[in-house]
């Protein structure tokens, strides 16, 4: 895989606006040194977080709900 310097890209318009505007492309700008399917694994990881994080939070929520409803009684 050949991997591309951040000076590589062509720089557009709306690219110097952004760094203009403030805007920190740099993770943008490392995103487009992978391949599509390197960015599809990569998405398909933090979506894997991201529904062990909600499974996490629920089970929580459902420990202290049945806490408090022997806590009650």
């Amino acid at each position: 895989m050949e991997t591309r310097q951040i000076e590589q890209f062509p720089q557009s318009n709306a690219i110097q606006r952004a760094q203009k505007y403030g805007v920190d492309i740099t993770l943008l700008m490392e995103n487009l040194k992978l391949t599509p399917t390197e960015r599809l694994r990569k998405a398909q990881r933090v979506l894997e977080s991201v529904l062990a994080f909600r499974a996490e939070v629920k089970s929580f929520q459902m420990t202290r709900e049945a806490k408090q409803k022997h806590d009650a009684n």
